[in-house]
């Protein structure tokens, strides 16, 4: 993916001249296009099964019922909201590294792994989808940051595996609280 960019070159102390230069993965983050092409692709994944996973966090958040209403109720709203942040992370790596993040449900729903749930109101049940969509997306960054890894890109393989100790945290809170 390659755009143009108009720079200034200085020729003399008090003189600038415009040139046109053409930026691209390969010559302004040194990166191989196929193997970025792929990290994208990867990357559009994990946009899509974080943005169906929020979904269905604000859902548990919003219909939870029981005994644990007060602690489900601030502990999903922690969760969604963490979810958010890195949504709005991987979508700007995907600009970084010169692609177009997906923004449609349309197209999430078609790219995740996960599935929407609906009409949950108890708190186990709640607190048993989280767990194994917690599970899923430790391992979907896990794939994503191989392939990172494959391609040399370091900064997204760092932003998933920092990503990753998060999501197992909050797996092992939640496998505790379900005890």
């Amino acid at each position: 993916m390659a755009f143009s960019l108009n720079y200034f070159r200085r020729t003399n102390k008090s003189n600038f001249m415009a040139t046109e230069s053409k930026v691209t993965i390969e010559n302004h983050l040194k990166l191989d296009n196929k193997d970025m092409k792929n990290v994208s692709d990867k990357l559009n994944d994990l946009l899509s099964d974080y943005h169906i996973f929020y979904q269905n966090v604000r859902g548990f958040h919003w219909n939870v019922r029981g005994e644990n209403f007060f602690d489900l109720h601030e502990k999903f709203e922690e969760l969604y909201t963490q979810l958010y942040e890195n949504i709005d992370e991987l979508a700007e790596r995907i600009v970084t590294i010169g692609f177009k993040p997906l923004h449609s449900y349309s197209d999430y729903l078609k790219n995740t792994i996960h599935k929407e749930i609906t009409e949950v109101t108890s708190g186990e049940e709640c607190v048993k989808h989280v767990i194994d969509s917690l599970g899923i997306l430790a391992q979907s960054h896990r794939t994503a940051a191989k392939v990172a890894g494959e391609a040399d890109d370091i900064a997204t393989e760092d932003m998933l595996t920092k990503f990753v100790g998060d999501l197992e945290k909050r797996l092992w809170m939640f496998t505790m609280f379900s005890k």
